[in-house]
């Protein structure tokens, strides 16, 4: 239970007449919030010190792996909340009038729009802007992004109602922040009812802790004890944000509020030993006005980033690192705000896994100077399995019999373009994904082929479809075009696709769209019967035990729909 004691200051000091000694034990602390928060009240502190706004003397605590002991004073409290709710007014430019608003003035310019020079008009604003004085020191220069996301966050989810930004707009007009004297006051409060055996509480706002209302559906207000609601002032310092983007059904990409990716601190001298530099190794590269660094598929990725970010400064190869358990877990929440409402699409807790962070590092390593799979479709699905403990290819049946088909076939580049700088694809990432599957089962051939051959693994059925898919695709659209691509072939004897005509790769997009139309309106025996009959209608050179695995698929209901799948894949690969 965390404590609090009043002790008397010397007669002397005239600021404050009132000590007030206050012990958190971490596991004691309610939420993964609450935990975060004890984390950024003692980052705070030590930034204010390195600021040279805050003394030794004046800013006294001790720490151990799960506690700490704080001694609290009146002035204390105020240079935390004027610090954390310092905010400026700032003027913002606009196309578009803001409803309720006066604009201090309109500015004209010229851009250029379709190759023609056109006068725009600009509305201009002034608008309070939270200072961010904790990041400054990290966020400046070409990582502002991740500063102006800090801001947006705090502007658009905990303090999205104009009425809780009250403490930030008295900052911006030169008035002390009255967070301070509450919690002073709310400090006070505690000590008393401690001497009584009590411990006081005090309603839990939104603005502290997201989803939290004035009273539930059952009448029961929200409640927390006083000297815990203080460290919810501090988590926003310690939460890393990112930004989901959601990929509509025609393909269009866009930003989809904000997730909130909360440590739930287990050490916390490791952590405030970590965090800081976790927050310096934060890359500059944008997506759009985002840190590319931000942006990601699924909300639960931002825990997943979170911890990656944690194991590689800890041991700076995830590979080899012991992951040093500075946190147990990492709670997210992917917040949207609707109006004036901020309404929750997803919440979940992701414990710390040295496995999983690995697999996720691979994942998203920059591969060949770039994303290793670079469509945000073709991420989702891989993560998704990754989560929920899945066959790799498992999430795509959902994705691929939802979007628009031609949103998986291969689209022909520009002559300047490589795969590497051309728009992401996503049937590049199918293939490629498909490759990888088949080099590891050759690499572990090459192993084992002192083996018996009955000893082996079976040929994984991934590679099998794919196999068959391209092998259909290919006669069919040799047949169709009277093109031979066994004559375009490298010097190495591979494939040169690059070289091959026009009309042979226009002729295979065509065959994968119709067939992938085919196939995934099909359920079951009807998917099994259109399966042999297309496929099996041209020559197919494929081994004893490797057409025992494919009849296997194609006959057990419980493995229909990854053979499904598998063929769409394949049919987006091989477009």
């Amino acid at each position: 239970m965390p404590k609090a004691k009043a002790v008397a200051n010397k007669p002397e000091d005239a600021k404050d007449t009132t000590n007030i000694i206050v012990e958190f034990e971490l596991f004691e602390l309610p939420t993964a919030f609450h935990k975060a928060g004890l984390a950024g009240l003692v980052l705070l502190i030590e930034s204010l010190k390195q600021r040279h706004q805050l003394d030794e003397e004046s800013a006294r605590y001790e720490l151990t792996p799960t506690a700490g002991r704080f001694v609290f004073t009146k002035s204390l409290l105020q240079a935390l909340m004027n610090d954390l709710y310092d905010a400026q007014t700032v003027e913002v430019k606009v196309k578009s009038k803001w409803q309720g608003a006066t604009p201090v003035r309109m500015e004209e310019i010229t851009e250029e729009i379709d190759g023609k020079s056109k006068k725009v008009k600009l509305f201009v604003y002034e608008q309070v802007q939270p200072k961010g004085n904790f990041f400054a020191n990290v966020f400046e220069g070409e990582k502002e992004a991740w500063l102006k996301l800090w801001r947006d966050m705090i502007w658009n989810i905990p303090r999205g109602r104009p009425t809780t930004r009250i403490p930030f707009n008295n900052m911006a007009a030169g008035k002390p922040s009255g967070e301070g004297e509450a919690a002073w006051a709310a400090l006070l409060k505690t000590e008393k009812t401690r001497a009584k055996n009590a411990f006081h509480t005090e309603k839990l706002s939104s603005a502290l802790f997201p989803g939290a209302q004035a009273v539930n559906a059952e009448g029961i207000p929200f409640e927390g004890r006083a000297e815990q609601n203080l460290l919810l002032h501090f988590w926003p310092l310690t939460a890393l944000l990112y930004v989901p983007q959601i990929v509509n059904r025609d393909g269009a990409v866009e930003f989809a509020g904000y997730t909130l990716a909360v440590p739930e601190v287990s050490d916390l001298p490791r952590f405030i030993e970590d965090y800081p530099r976790l927050l310096h190794n934060l890359k500059p590269d944008r997506r759009g006005y985002r840190p590319a660094g931000a942006v990601i598929d699924i909300a639960a990725e931002g825990a997943l980033a979170f911890l990656d970010h944690l194991a590689s400064i800890t041991d700076g190869k995830v590979k080899t690192s012991g992951l040093r358990y500075s946190v147990k877990s990492v709670e997210y929440l992917h917040l949207v705000k609707e109006g004036n409402n901020i309404k929750t699409m997803a919440a979940r807790r992701l414990a710390s896994s040295k496995e999983m962070i690995q697999q996720y590092h691979e994942l998203v390593t920059p591969h060949l100077e770039s994303v290793r799979y670079r469509h945000p479709l073709f991420r989702r699905g891989l993560l998704l399995a990754l989560l929920d403990n899945l066959e790799w290819h498992q999430p795509f049946s959902k994705i691929l019999s939802t979007y628009d088909s031609t949103l998986f076939l291969r689209q022909p580049r520009k002559s300047e373009e490589s795969d590497r700088k051309g728009p992401p694809q996503f049937a590049n990432d199918a293939a490629r994904k498909l490759r990888d599957v088949t080099r590891l089962f050759t690499q572990y051939l090459e192993r084992m082929k002192s083996m018996p051959d009955a000893q082996k693994q079976a040929t994984p059925l991934a590679v099998i479809v794919n196999r068959v898919v391209r092998n259909y695709i290919k006669a069919r659209a040799k047949e169709k075009t009277q093109i031979d691509p066994e004559k375009y072939k490298s010097a190495e004897g591979k494939l040169d696709h690059g070289a091959l005509p026009k009309e042979f790769n226009e002729a295979k997009q065509k065959l994968a769209l119709g067939l992938m139309l085919e196939f995934r309106s099909r359920k079951e025996q009807a998917f099994v019967d259109h399966f042999a009959s297309t496929f099996f209608s041209v020559t197919q050179r494929i081994s004893d035990r490797d057409q025992l695995e494919l009849a296997d698929a194609l006959t057990n209901p419980e493995r229909s729909e990854d053979l499904k799948t598998l063929t769409l894949l394949s049919l987006s690969a091989n477009s």
